[in-house]
């Protein structure tokens, strides 16, 4: 018996669109040339894989195996190409860092500074993605280190948290609670919270409501885009929202907005992500770097004391 991976690729196609002319067009290809391919895989396996009719297209009970098995082997042959891949020498040098908002504010500029004079030799490639979209980036080999929030697992990914950050309260100055030294969300019962969809990152997003909830506030919530500090930011200057933010996001607050801490503490963990069997010597060095980077900034923000600790902190 003999099959290639591009008869697999071609079967697992037709088998997600349950028609041969659409899986053609999916695979660029010519509708004759699927079913030929289908058609040699058939009998090389001595087996039908779809039943066929003039009006429909299904699987067989075969056919279902093999979709099942087939998706396996695709993706472990995109894994291996993935990992011979890099032992390219461009590749042994560079290493390419996913990260969200917030960790592109503060950490990653901290970590490339320090990696140009530690690790000369190393090319950092940042790549900033929405929160909850780190893993995905990942898991589509389109990044080597991940830095976020409540990341997905992902087989063959190994995720530590590196930091747990306050988490501050952001509202305008003109809200009564923006000049106490610390408030509690229940004083702020009178303001939606301003929160990214849930389908974004569903752990964060309920980790997020439940720090309101276990203090006294279940909070409307108002809809923003992706990022909290960005297009939606006016709703809080205005003071028709608030929003809970991680430490990191304290210092790039505009100056008509104020970080209050919580009343009664709580924290974000702060997340790495890579691949655990990365063969590069500089991704280890790296990680590393990042996790020692991470205690610093955490070890110095803990060090800021005072009541004002807005934007300038």
């Amino acid at each position: 018996m003999k099959i290639t991976l591009r008869q697999v690729e071609i079967f697992v196609t037709v088998a997600e669109h349950l028609h041969f002319g659409r899986a053609a067009e999916a695979l660029h290809i010519s509708q004759p040339t699927v079913s030929q391919e289908v058609g040699r895989l058939e009998r090389a396996l001595g087996l039908s894989l779809f039943d066929r009719t003039r009006r429909s297209v299904s699987l067989t009970s075969a056919g279902e195996a093999m979709a099942e098995e087939g998706r396996k082997l695709l993706s472990q042959a995109e894994g291996l190409v993935s990992r011979v891949r890099l032992y390219e020498e461009s590749r042994m040098k560079t290493i390419r860092v996913v990260a969200t908002p917030s960790v592109v504010n503060r950490l990653l500029p901290a970590v490339i500074s320090r990696a140009e004079k530690e690790l000369p030799e190393l090319v950092i490639e940042d790549i900033a993605v929405e929160t909850g979209a780190v893993s995905s980036r990942l898991a589509a080999g389109h990044g080597d280190i991940g830095l976020g929030r409540f990341l997905d697992p992902v087989d063959g990914l190994r995720t530590e948290v590196i930091a747990d950050e306050e988490v501050f309260v952001a509202l305008s100055r003109n809200h009564p609670s923006a000049d106490a030294a610390r408030t509690s969300l229940e004083e702020l019962d009178d303001l939606p919270l301003l929160l990214w969809p849930r389908e974004q990152n569903p752990k964060y997003y309920d980790y997020v409501r439940t720090v309101c909830v276990e203090r006294g506030l279940n909070p409307m919530v108002l809809v923003s885009p992706p990022r909290i500090v960005g297009s939606r930011l006016y709703l809080l200057s205005e003071a028709r929202a608030f929003s809970l933010v991680p430490g990191s996001t304290v210092g790039h607050l505009s100056d008509d907005l104020r970080a209050v801490p919580l009343e009664k503490p709580a924290t974000l963990p702060l997340e790495m992500q890579w691949r655990a069997d990365d063969p590069r010597p500089y991704v280890r060095a790296l990680c590393e770097l990042i996790v020692d980077e991470a205690g610093n900034l955490e070890r110095s923000r803990s060090a800021t004391t005072g009541p004002d600790r807005g934007p300038a902190s």
